[in-house]
């Protein structure tokens, strides 16, 4: 396994769900299995007994990827029998509040030998992140902690869960562009505004918020470099990939393919178990300097369920900006358009345009950290009104 494909794995393991759970609710470790991948080769690379017993957890474990057979289908994640806990930084006995000191010294050992094969991106001290295989513990009961979150930098992966409000609710968010793709690009004085930083920045800070209220959450394109920032001047680079490790193409058509091939895969995936499935799109626009435009929506056509989403969340920004800047007024809009993304998502889907990157009172929305959290908040806020 070369450098690249062990930080994609050790990435897909840690964030391929952000799935907002109960503090105490039970979390497994997630691999994505490779083309030459048995269950076998999985247990053995990370270290697990390849028993009869324990090839049955792992199934019991993926119950609803067996149809048609215990066979591993490659792009999809499979849960590990690792139980994935919070660790508390005292100590590994204090977390799982157990009193064998040897059980504690030997999970020790088993994270420096994952930590050493790279299989996880940081030690357990540093992540937050303890594994834990579930044939040493009957059962283990995450820490009294927020759950822990690395894809938002090292500040803010901690997320309290608020309550369970989004529970079995499944939004798949897509920040625009990507990779080789920087997508529109603004000027601020000397330095450049890039469309893809700033709409994965808001994506992510919209994806803590949804994790507070219990939901899953899959972040469609992400970046082992960059959490949520607070500078005005977002560095740009083209470390982005997407979910599962993909690299993202240099090719506008497989670009629109290759995100909702995700999108749609993940939504057969849980249709069965879903309350509500939501695909949101985030970028910025680009248009002419003296061009100021408000937050805008496209709806998927002839979909009323995706034109009530777009509508709830106009409505919704058109209050806060009512409330927060009054006498400011909002021209936002919504309306249909031919995109891939909103034609062949089978959720329910919104694409999004922030503001104008080049008209300098739009950038305001984007380079002041404090704004870029305002939308979030208030896509967040209509989202949990459109899914109630």
């Amino acid at each position: 396994m070369n450098v690249r494909n062990s930080i994609f794995f050790v990435a897909v393991v840690v964030v391929v769900l952000l799935e907002g759970r109960p503090s105490r609710a039970q979390e497994y470790v997630t691999c994505y299995p490779g083309k030459s991948d048995g269950v076998y080769t999985l247990l053995k690379r990370y270290n697990l007994p390849t028993t009869a017993e324990m090839i049955d957890k792992f199934w019991e474990l993926n119950s609803d990827l067996v149809k048609g057979g215990r066979y591993l289908k490659l792009g999809f994640a499979y849960r590990l029998p690792i139980y994935k806990v919070y660790y508390d930084g005292s100590s590994i006995r204090s977390t799982l509040k157990i009193t064998d000191l040897a059980l504690a010294k030997k999970i020790e050992r088993y994270n420096h030998k994952v930590l050493s094969a790279g299989l996880q991106k940081a030690a357990y001290q540093k992540s937050r992140e303890l594994w834990v295989p579930a044939d040493w513990l009957t059962e283990v009961s995450a820490a009294e902690e927020p759950a822990s979150f690395p894809i938002f930098g090292p500040r803010n992966q901690a997320v309290d869960m608020v309550d369970q409000v989004l529970k079995d609710c499944y939004f798949y968010l897509d920040p625009g562009h990507g990779g080789p793709d920087p997508g529109a690009i603004g000027k601020r004085g000397k330095d450049r505004l890039y469309e893809d930083e700033y709409a994965y920045d808001i994506t992510l800070r919209l994806a803590r918020r949804l994790l507070e209220h219990g939901a899953s959450v899959f972040m469609i394109v992400q970046d082992d470099d960059d959490g949520i920032r607070d500078d005005a001047i977002l560095p740009h680079d083209d470390h982005e990939y997407y979910l599962g490790g993909k690299a993202i193409s240099s090719d506008h058509l497989r670009r629109l393919s290759d995100r909702v091939d995700i999108v749609n895969a993940l939504h057969d995936r849980y249709r069965a178990r879903a309350r509500a499935q939501i695909m949101v799109t985030i970028h910025v626009d680009s248009r002419s300097h003296s061009k100021r435009i408000d937050i805008f929506y496209y709806y998927q056509s002839n979909d009323a369920a995706s034109r009530a989403l777009a509508k709830t969340l106009l409505k919704k920004i058109d209050a806060k900006y009512a409330e927060n800047q009054p006498g400011r007024g909002y021209s936002g809009s919504i309306s249909t358009r031919s995109l891939h993304v909103l034609n062949e998502a089978k959720p329910t889907a919104v694409y999004i345009e922030l503001g104008n990157i080049k008209n300098k009172k739009d950038q305001d929305r984007f380079i002041i950290a404090d704004n870029r959290q305002a939308v979030a908040n208030w896509l967040y806020e209509g989202l949990m009104e459109a899914v109630r």
